[in-house]
């Protein structure tokens, strides 16, 4: 079965808050739970970077849902086609950004263990530009913190 991911990155607009975030979490992992997609969602305060994978229809589904959305503004897609490999199966959304929220804090942990194992995947794989821009902008997240 051939799968499809989509990766984008866009600017957040401005004001959201630590609930704002909290509630699109929240609607993200239950309507990528209806459509059988997962991914994960990464905010460094000012951007978001997306990457998530699924059976065509629902990315469609949840992607109209993204183009849609109030919350940010500029969306840049990077990928947009069929993947072979499911890298986040058993993610529903993870989220990186963790002021405040302990679902983000959760969610914040298992990605930076994802996050190792994602990395040693990608010396391995093909062409996979969307999760290497989403390790990419995960590493400067994390070299910017380290500042």
């Amino acid at each position: 079965m051939t799968h499809r991911a989509v990766a984008y990155v866009s600017t957040a607009v401005a004001g959201l808050t630590p609930a704002d975030l909290d509630r699109l979490l929240i609607d993200a992992r239950a309507h990528n739970r209806m459509q059988g997609v997962t991914g994960v969602l990464l905010h460094d305060g000012h951007r978001f970077f997306q990457y998530f994978e699924g059976p065509p229809a629902g990315v469609e589904k949840i992607y109209a849902r993204i183009r849609d959305s109030r919350m940010h503004v500029g969306l840049q897609e990077l990928q947009d086609g069929p993947v072979e490999q499911l890298y986040f199966a058993q993610w529903h959304m993870g989220c990186s950004r963790t002021d405040g929220s302990a679902l983000r804090e959760l969610s914040s942990r298992q990605w930076r263990q994802e996050a190792r194992y994602l990395g040693e995947d990608l010396a391995h794989a093909g062409d996979t530009p969307g999760l290497r821009g989403l390790l990419a902008f995960w590493e400067q997240q994390q070299e910017a913190v380290a500042s």
